[in-house]
């Protein structure tokens, strides 16, 4: 029996990267999936969209169900839940992947930009929390994974006069916004995950060890020349880990995606029969 049989998945910003990428490993292990995002079809500023998305798992055999919607509006958070438990019973697991960056000095940043790094980042995903868990604990057992980032740790200190890093962040793309909204979820998340332990639900983050060459992530600019390029597949594999597990195992964690996969002795390096991971170096799987 597959992994994920008859398990209900909402995938949020499934319509291209890391999302889309979940969602479809979910599906191929026999999750009912609902995907949602704001690009509903093919044709907008970035490649893929919903359609695309469910497009590939229905070819492949998935029930998937695609609505979309933007997670900076209440509504429309509530909206995808109860279309979704409409549609298929109930609810599982939780995938809050979707994201707003904006990269750039903090002083510069405008008041509309740090209202929706907040409010996708880190409202939406506590408020989608907040409307899964009760069809969770009715259904016995919930996973909630929310997806964070490398930039979520915090820069040594200063003083600053020498530090290539800091001329990068001066005079380039500062992840400092983003990273905020990410250390607070993650600060969330392990604080929430002993709250419901009493309720059999998992609440986990995960990242990658450092960067994945996404649609969103290289329009972002988040990515430098010397980026350590990890396989979006090994975030999916990942994903599928921590909601996999029993919750009373893995809960409360801040999970970085290869370290991960070492750990559960799942081969880094080659991940449904593919080559996907050469010569990773050592210091990322530590």
């Amino acid at each position: 029996m597959n992994a994920l049989h008859n398990k209900v998945a909402i995938i949020t910003g499934a319509s291209r990267g890391i999302g889309a990428a979940i969602a479809e490993r979910f599906a191929a292990e026999g999750a009912y999936v609902v995907i949602t995002a704001r690009t509903a079809i093919p044709g907008a500023r970035l490649p893929g969209s919903l359609q695309e998305t469910e497009a590939r798992i229905t070819a492949r055999g998935g029930q998937c169900l695609s609505i979309v919607g933007d997670l900076n509006k209440e509504t429309d958070r509530q909206a995808i839940v109860t279309q979704a438990i409409a549609h298929f019973g109930g609810i599982d697991i939780l995938v809050n992947n979707a994201a707003f960056a904006r990269f750039g000095l903090s002083l510069m940043q405008q008041p509309k930009h740090i209202q929706l790094s907040l409010g996708i980042n880190f409202v939406a995903p506590i408020h989608l929390s907040q409307l899964v868990i009760p069809s969770m604990i009715e259904r016995g057992a919930g996973w909630i994974l929310n997806l964070s980032s490398d930039t979520s740790n915090k820069p040594e200190p200063g003083p600053y006069a020498e530090d290539s890093r800091a001329f990068q962040f001066h005079n380039t793309a500062s992840p400092s916004l983003y990273g905020a909204t990410k250390a607070a979820l993650e600060r969330l998340t392990t604080g929430w995950a002993m709250e419901i332990a009493d309720s059999n639900i998992a609440m986990n983050t995960l990242a990658p060890v450092e960067a994945v060459a996404s649609e969103g992530a290289l329009d972002s600019g988040s990515i430098d020349a010397v980026a350590f390029f990890e396989p979006i597949e090994a975030m999916a594999e990942a994903a599928l880990a921590l909601c996999t597990q029993p919750p009373e195992l893995i809960s409360g964690r801040t999970a970085i995606s290869l370290h991960l996969l070492e750990e559960l002795g799942i081969d880094v390096r080659t991940i449904n029969g593919e080559q996907l991971v050469d010569n990773v170096p050592k210091a990322m799987l530590k």
